[in-house]
Order: C-alpha cells, then sequence, then structure tokens
C-alpha cells in the first residue's frame, strides 16, 4: 500500500475523533448548565426556609421584651415614684434592676412627662445612667402622645445599635414614660444562626450581622434557564446567593446568604464526569491498540538491556577515572583497570567483596557508609563529589573524590562509583594557598605604602594652595604692618601725651592680633591630621568658646539660645581643634547678622547623638546662604565678605579639621537664616574601633 492511500484511509479516522470530542465537550456543557441551574434552585428554596426561620427567631426574641415597658407602667412603685409621693427613687431602682436582670434585656429606666430620667436599672454602673433628658428622642415622643414607641439608634458603630421599647405610664394622667433599652449585639446572641445573616436599618445602616460581610458588593444578577433571576454578592472571596425580606412594622431588612459552591461543584462534577467517561473511552481505545505493541517492545527493551551492559562495561573499560560497578547490596561485580591501578589491586582479589573493604576502613561514620547503606530503597541519594582519603592495597593513604550514582536507564543494574585521585590536584591547591598568603602580605605592605603616599600628596595639596594664594596672604598683612607704620609715627609725637600715646599703643595691638590671626588661619589649614584622640568635653569647649563672644553678643545685642549637652557626653579629638571648630562657625553667624537690622538670634542645639557621632547645629536668623555658593562654601580661600576682612579660610578650616578627626560638617536648606550641621565623633565609639583593631 503506497503512503498516499494509508494517509487518505488514516484521514476520517481523525476526522470522527475530532468530532467525537466535540460531542462530548457539547455535551458536558449542557449537563453542566442544567446541574448548575437545579442546584441554584434547590439553594433558593434553603435559602428562603432559613430566611423565615431567621425572621421567626428574631420576632420570638423580640416579642420577649415587648411586655417590659407595660410591665414597669403598672408597677405601683414607679406610680408613686411620678406621683412625688414618699417612694425613694433607691426603691424604684432596685425594682428595674430585678426586672432587668430577669428579663434579660440591656437597661430599663423611668422618665417624667418632661423626659427626664427618675429611675434606671444599671443603677450601680454610675457612669451608664441617663442624666441629661430624652424629650426629643423619638421612642419618648411616640409614648407621650400615648402609643407604643420604638426607636432604634445608632451610637459608636453597628456594635453599638440599640432598640428602644417605650410605653405611656398612667397615674390619674399621662404621667411619664418606661423605657427598654436592647443591645443589638445582645439580640444576635440569642439567634441559633449558623449561616450568613445581616439585618439592616430603613435608612441602610447595619444593624447586626453573623458570619457576613458588611457593606455587601454590588449585587451581580444571573438568570437561570427558567427564567428565574437571582442575586449574587462577593463573600470571602466567593460568589452567594443573597435573598433578602424586608419587615413592615419595624422597617428592617433581613438577608440570608447561601454559598452557591455547592451548585457549582456539581455543576463540575457532571462536566467531570462526562469528560472524564469520553477520556476514559478513548483511554480504553489506546489501551486496545497499546497492548498488541506490548509484547513487541519487551522484546525491544530485553535486547536493548543486553547491548546496555555490554556498552556500559566497554566504557567502565576503557574510562581514565576510576569505575567500579556495583551491585544493589554494595559488591563489586566489575572494576576498570584504571581503579585497579589506583588502589593497588587485581579482579580477583576485589570481585563480590564489599566495596567499603575496598575503600578502606575509615568510612565507617561518613556519608560514604550512609549511601551504601540506603541503596535498594526509597532512601537512596546520589553522592557527588565527596573528598575523602582513601587506602591503597599496600596500607598507604591518599586523597581522592568519589560519586555513587544509579545506573543510567537501568536502575536495576546496579550502581556506579567513580573514584578519582586528587593526590596531584591536593599538591597544586597547597601551593596555591601558600603563594596567596604571599601575595596577601605584598598586598597589605602595598596598602599601607599607598596609604602614606595618599597621606603625603593631600598634605601637599594644602601646602600648594597655600602658595597660590600668597599673594593674598601678603595683601592682607600689609595693610596692619601699614597701619603699624603710621601709628609709630604718630606715637613719636604723641610722647608726651599719655593718653593718646596709650590709645595708639591699643590700636597697634589690635592689629598684632588680627595677623596673628591670619596667620594661625595658615598654620591651622596647613596641620597634618593630629596623633592623638583624646576625650573632650561637648559642654565644656561650648561653655569655653561663648565666654569668648560675650562682649560680641553685648555689641549685637543677640539672643542666644542654647541647652548645655550633658557633661558626660565625650568627643573623641583634642579640645584646640574643637575650640577653633565654633569659634570660626560663632563668628560667621555674628559677621552675618552684623549689618541687618532687627533682632539678632543665635541657636546653639544637640540634634542628635547615635552609637557612632552626634549631630550638632548652629543657626542665625542672617541673611542666610545663596544656594549657588554653597558648593564652594568649604573650599579654601573662598569667601563673600570684601578685601581685607578675611582670608576665606574658616569654613576650609573648620571642614579640614573634622574631616581629619572622623566628622563632617553640612548645610542645611533653611528660609531664614544659615544653619550648619556638624558631625562629632564620639569618644566611645572611637575607643571600640581602636581596640577592636589591636585585638585583630
Amino acid at each position: 500500500m503506497s503512503p498516499e492511500m494509508s494517509s487518505r484511509k488514516r484521514y476520517p479516522i481523525s476526522v470522527i475523533a475530532l468530532l467525537y470530542i466535540m460531542l462530548v465537550c457539547a455535551l458536558a456543557w449542557f449537563a453542566g448548565s442544567l446541574s448548575r441551574d437545579w442546584a441554584l434552585a434547590r439553594l433558593q428554596v434553603q435559602g428562603a426556609d432559613r430566611l423565615l426561620a431567621s425572621v421567626s427567631q428574631m420576632r420570638l426574641a423580640l416579642d420577649q421584651y415587648n411586655y417590659l415597658p407595660f410591665l414597669i407602667a403598672q408597677n405601683t412603685d414607679v406610680h408613686r415614684l411620678l406621683q412625688s409621693e414618699d417612694t425613694h427613687q433607691a426603691t424604684v431602682n432596685r425594682v428595674l434592676e430585678q426586672i432587668n436582670l430577669v428579663a434579660g434585656s440591656t437597661a430599663l429606666f423611668v422618665l417624667d412627662a418632661d423626659g427626664r430620667p427618675l429611675a434606671f436599672s444599671n443603677w450601680r454602673e454610675e457612669q451608664a445612667f441617663p442624666l441629661q433628658s430624652q424629650r426629643t428622642q423619638q421612642y419618648f415622643k411616640q409614648a407621650i402622645a400615648g402609643e407604643q414607641g420604638l426607636e432604634l439608634q445608632f451610637h459608636d458603630g453597628p456594635e453599638q445599635a440599640r432598640l428602644y421599647m417605650s410605653a405611656p405610664v398612667y397615674t390619674d394622667r399621662l404621667a411619664g414614660v418606661a423605657v427598654m433599652r436592647l443591645d443589638m449585639s445582645q439580640l444576635r446572641e440569642q439567634l441559633a444562626i449558623e449561616y450568613p445573616l445581616i439585618v439592616r436599618s430603613a435608612n441602610d445602616q447595619l444593624v447586626f450581622e453573623a458570619d457576613a460581610p458588611w457593606p455587601l458588593s454590588q449585587a451581580v444578577p444571573l438568570t437561570l434557564g427558567n427564567g428565574t433571576v437571582l442575586q449574587l454578592v462577593k463573600h470571602d472571596g466567593e460568589l452567594s446567593l443573597l435573598q433578602s425580606v424586608k419587615l413592615d412594622d419595624l422597617g428592617w431588612t433581613v438577608s440570608v446568604l447561601t454559598d452557591i459552591r455547592p451548585a457549582q461543584y456539581r455543576s463540575r462534577v457532571v462536566v467531570g464526569s462526562l469528560l472524564g467517561g469520553g477520556v476514559a473511552l478513548g483511554l480504553l481505545l489506546l489501551y486496545l491498540r497499546e497492548s498488541r505493541q506490548k509484547r513487541r517492545l519487551q522484546l525491544e527493551r530485553m535486547r536493548e538491556r543486553a547491548r546496555s551492559e555490554e556498552q556500559q562495561r566497554d566504557i567502565i573499560n576503557t574510562a581514565q577515572v576510576g569505575l567500579i560497578h556495583i551491585d544493589q547490596r554494595g559488591r563489586v561485580q566489575l572494576i576498570n583497570p584504571m581503579a585497579m591501578q589506583i588502589f593497588g589491586v587485581s579482579v580477583e582479589r576485589v570481585r563480590n567483596q564489599p566495596v567499603l573493604k575496598l575503600l578502606g576502613d575509615g568510612f565507617s561514620a561518613m556519608p560514604l557508609k550512609q549511601t551504601l547503606e540506603a541503596m535498594g530503597t526509597d532512601r537512596f541519594r546520589p553522592l557527588t563529589g565527596l573528598e575523602v582519603v582513601g587506602q591503597r592495597g599496600d596500607g598507604s593513604a591518599f586523597p581522592m573524590m568519589i560519586s555513587i550514582r544509579q545506573m543510567a536507564h537501568h536502575p536495576e543494574l546496579g550502581y556506579l562509583v567513580t573514584v578519582i585521585d586528587i593526590s596531584r590536584r591536593k599538591r597544586l591547591e597547597q601551593a596555591l594557598r601558600e603563594a596567596n598568603e604571599s601575595l596577601e602580605q605584598k598586598v597589605i605592605a602595598r596598602t599601607q605604602a599607598l596609604e602614606a603616599a595618599q597621606a603625603e600628596l593631600v598634605q601637599a595639596g594644602k601646602l600648594a594652595a597655600l602658595g597660590r594664594m600668597s599673594a593674598s596672604v601678603v595683601h592682607e598683612l600689609n595693610q596692619p604692618m601699614t597701619a603699624m607704620r603710621t601709628y609709630l609715627a604718630i606715637a613719636g609725637r604723641l610722647l608726651e601725651q599719655p593718653e593718646a600715646l596709650g590709645k595708639n599703643l591699643k590700636l597697634q595691638e589690635q592689629l598684632l592680633d588680627r595677623m596673628a590671626l591670619i596667620t594661625g588661619q595658615l598654620k591651622t589649614f596647613a596641620y597634618r591630621k593630629p596623633e592623638r584622640i583624646e576625650p573632650v568635653s561637648l559642654q565644656q569647649v561650648t561653655a569655653q568658646v561663648l565666654q569668648m563672644f560675650r562682649g560680641r553678643f553685648e555689641e549685637l545685642s543677640l539672643a542666644l539660645h542654647y541647652d548645655p549637652p550633658p557633661g558626660d557626653l565625650l568627643i573623641a579629638g583634642d579640645n584646640a581643634r574643637y575650640e577653633q571648630v565654633l569659634i570660626n562657625l560663632i563668628k560667621n553667624a555674628c559677621d552675618a547678622m552684623a549689618e541687618q537690622t532687627g533682632a539678632h538670634e543665635l541657636w546653639l542645639q544637640l540634634v542628635e547623638v547615635g552609637e557612632q557621632s552626634l549631630l550638632f547645629e548652629v543657626r542665625d536668623n542672617g541673611p542666610g546662604i545663596d544656594a549657588e555658593i554653597r558648593s564652594q562654601l568649604f573650599e579654601p580661600f573662598f569667601t563673600t565678605k570684601g578685601v581685607g576682612q578675611g582670608l576665606g579660610l574658616g569654613l576650609a578650616i573648620v571642614s579640614s579639621i573634622l574631616r581629619d578627626l572622623g566628622g563632617d560638617i553640612h548645610v542645611e536648606d533653611r528660609k531664614v537664616g544659615a544653619c550648619f550641621r556638624v558631625s562629632m565623633p564620639l569618644y566611645r565609639a572611637v575607643e571600640k574601633e581602636s581596640n577592636e583593631v589591636k585585638v585583630s
């Protein structure tokens, strides 16, 4: 038969199979729809029964309390209280308390004709007594009009919904109102409800619920095959059937939710059964076809197994690694020449012997023995790349890598043990380890040399900056020197005028101080990092600096806002350098505020204390700092002051000092004034780090 004729012969079979699958799917879908509609109709009837039972239970529960206001209204002690006779209020309170305990209501109370409470069942609870008048409440208005009062109120949420029932109290006239209060949570506890239930008021507020979501999701209509329309809502992520009824006398809407998963499950079962039947029929046909080929495949498998055994023997004998074939009891069946060379044994010596005897006696407590014991069971797990010390036939030890796996494609043939002698690799690893250790020592020495060179480069950079700006320094020093020459000439002529001469000498002293300040800034800028770190009291340093500026503060009429830090708060560094930092920051703040009118204010405050450092803030209400120049503030010789008013080294010195001490400084963005935040290392953190370095 030609291939073309065979193809044409098979084509109608495939078409029939496709039509059969489509028919089974259509039948399953139709049957599933009918089953779902039938189950939903049953659930609708069940939900209606639950709804009726819920309404009946709720009405029975409410009927237990309807008589209470009328019972109180007929009590003679209540009449005497309303007639202002010699009956004490305490007597009526106890009567109401006893009735309330027997009836199981939440509270009972008596109101006069103006709505003021006269007696209360919960009189023992001081805060529970309603002291305010109830004349504006609907239930009071209904009772005072001679009707039975009924009102549902909401206080702090659905859990606080309360139902009030009232009745008029008549003596010789309409003297007052008897009221019963019932918490809806208490009514809920009396209902034997084991399914989702929701009770809503006339204005759609939640009265109480039982295992139901609130608020409800948007209802989705579902039309059944018989035209019935059902309302479905989401509940716990699943669709539920919503059925509701409105109580005309109370105005409440009672709703029950019915899980429709049983209907969906029934529909899926029907669909699955039909599809499963179709699949089973198809599988039966396949089974009949496969059964004819089973015997042929078994014969082919036996021949393939024989070929595989032969191939594995060839692979084992020619492999360049040690290969040992063992059975499920761990006995050697075949060993290749490489394995015999590694262990120094012959085939006759190891055949049918336990493989542990070949490997050596040192594996009794190792994963290798556990793997061998698990062979032939479900607990067996392949062992890959385990490095152990083996033993040759002459008793000498050597490092080896061993792996154990089941025979590929034929687990019944046993297991294959792979052994590799790694003596040479271990020698190379040892040599590499020694070379790495030597290289690490060289890297450490080179790193130390580079760090020293970097420190020299930083110092050289500072000195280079000083050299580039020498012209500015000369200009700053020439001005006071020229003035001193003039004052000295004047002093020669004022020798006979002591007072004028003293003033002249005072001016010269101020010029010398200014020159010392200029040279001192250059010296501080050129300093290296301090060699020794000592504990410094931040409170003491700040107090010393503020003492220096007392005269300047009085001159500016400056208001200082300063809360001294704790005396035991220690920072790492030296006293003089931290004084230099605070002096520069406070001086800059005073200079910035000097030319402005109005109030001058300066804030010094400790912002935060961390584990390693603290933040200290220096802030003023001056003109502030433009955003364009903030990136240049800490550069050497950058200043916004006029010529002769400064070198521009103040903030550069501050930044350099803090950087050398392990701290930092940055400018905060403020709408008014300038704000500098200084980070200073804590002494205990630096000391701890030093100790750790010494220990290591």
